[in-house]
């Protein structure tokens, strides 16, 4: 068994009541090596490999007297319950690339839930991850390249413009995969 661990950060932009949230993709730590030779087509790796190839966007919204949810599915379709209004932006799911021999099963452990603070102190939110597109485990495939997309969404539970001022939050979460 192998276990890859993952921690990404998560930070988002609120302008007046206008609020956009963005895991991005290029900030992350990944605790397993993760270098691979992409020209060369074989052979298949034999110890799990992941690559973080998108990050988690909620798009721009805006909260109400209430607050309430952003979801975000592992198709990318974003929705929201309570007062949250969406504005625009982009929003898409995180995307993870688990390259490893075909008919391997793999399990993904979400991390907890994660709570982003208000850079400068003053204001908290609290967000889920998931679900994934796989469920909670999943075989490889096989045929060159190798590559198995695994899809994550996750919520974010919005407060009134009280409990969640404009300004900046950062957070971390984390996805871990166990080669069985």
């Amino acid at each position: 068994m192998k276990i890859t661990s993952c921690q990404y950060t998560i930070s988002f932009l609120q302008a007046g009541t206008l609020v956009r949230v963005l895991l991005f993709a290029g900030i992350f730590i990944c605790l397993a090596p993760t270098v691979s030779s992409q020209t060369t087509p074989f052979p298949p790796p034999r110890q799990i490999q992941v690559f973080n190839a998108q990050g988690l966007s909620f798009g721009s919204f805006y909260t109400g007297g209430t607050g309430g949810t952003v979801m975000v599915s592992p198709t990318g379709v974003r929705t929201s319950t309570g007062s949250v209004v969406l504005v625009g932006g982009m929003t898409q799911a995180a995307m993870f690339i688990v390259e490893l021999l075909p008919g391997r099963l793999v399990n993904i452990m979400l991390g907890s839930d994660v709570t982003l603070n208000r850079v400068g102190g003053g204001g908290s939110m609290i967000m889920s991850i998931g679900p994934t597109d796989k469920g909670t485990s999943f075989v490889t495939s096989g045929g060159h390249p190798f590559r198995n997309p695994v899809m994550v969404g996750g919520t974010l539970f919005v407060g009134n413009n009280s409990s969640n001022p404009p300004g900046n939050y950062e957070g971390n979460f984390s996805v871990t995969f166990i080669q069985e």
